[in-house]
């Protein structure tokens, strides 16, 4: 019996994105753990001098919700040798971090990311691209996001996804299928993050000029000012069609993904019993 699997050029990029935002470090502070799997964990934070503060358990959490399955902490602290027991750091290291390399890690959550199938299935006695990218897309749009209707060949991508939810649904495509999809236009998600914290700024500056002086009128209008502006622009982000112009129906997304030589027309395959 086989069992498709995610490969390591699938997972990794994913990874290392979640390793720095869980180290809260910038893309330039912090090593690339893709330049060799078979580095041990312990000594790539220990590089970036994070080994003493890093917290195994809010760690483990963050990657659950990134791929999407569920591991009891029994598991885990097994994995990373956590709250087992050891006396010292070298027998944590001889009997767990030899071995806890960045490799072993992809392979564990290899073992337990739920797998969408998009390779071509079979229509008619004759092997259909599409139609094969198109379930794994209804797969992934079902089991992981809650489309606003029913996604058939014909649904508009924006009648079933619109703002966060489709750039969330785009990223977890793009990973899963392995296919170099074109980015979503970001001028709007951009200008939405620009209107929150505009928000804020707007919000803690009124409080700080006209709330010590009693001026409660000016304060109301500046702060309703700055919330009607911030969601105007949340409004104009959720309706643009951020989307590449080939790309608008689900067909049109099936029939890309079918033409193009990616992992998701190549699954990995792990041998099991």
């Amino acid at each position: 019996m086989s069992q498709l699997r995610y490969s390591e050029k699938q997972i990794m990029p994913l990874l290392a994105d979640c390793l720095v935002d869980t180290l809260g470090l910038d893309d330039d502070e912090a090593l690339d753990p893709m330049t060799d799997l078979d580095r041990r964990i312990d000594q790539y934070l220990k590089d970036i001098n994070e080994w003493n503060a890093f917290d195994f358990a809010d760690f483990s959490y963050v990657i659950e919700c990134l791929f999407h399955f569920e591991c009891s902490p029994k598991e885990w602290k097994a994995f990373f040798g956590v709250d087992c027991g050891y006396q010292s750091e070298e027998e944590w290291v001889e009997q767990v971090g030899q071995n806890l390399t960045f490799k072993a890690l992809v392979e564990f959550i290899a073992e337990r990311a739920p797998y969408i199938r998009f390779q071509p299935v079979t229509v008619i006695d004759r092997a259909c691209g599409p139609a094969g990218a198109f379930y794994g897309l209804e797969e992934l749009s079902g089991k992981f996001f809650s489309a606003t209707c029913r996604v058939t060949p014909s649904t508009k991508i924006l009648d079933a996804f619109r703002g966060r939810q489709l750039e969330k649904f785009w990223g977890e495509l793009q990973w899963r299928s392995g296919a170099k999809l074109t980015d979503l236009k970001s001028f709007w998600f951009l200008l939405e993050g620009c209107g929150c914290l505009m928000f804020f700024l707007a919000l803690f500056v009124a409080f700080v000029i006209f709330l010590p002086n009693g001026d409660y009128l000016f304060l109301t209008v500046t702060i309703l000012s700055a919330y009607t502006m911030w969601r105007v622009i949340s409004l104009c982000c959720y309706w643009s069609n951020p989307l590449p112009p080939e790309l608008q129906t689900f067909r049109d997304l099936a029939v890309w993904i079918a033409n193009h030589d990616c992992d998701a027309v190549r699954p990995s395959v792990k041998s099991g019993p």
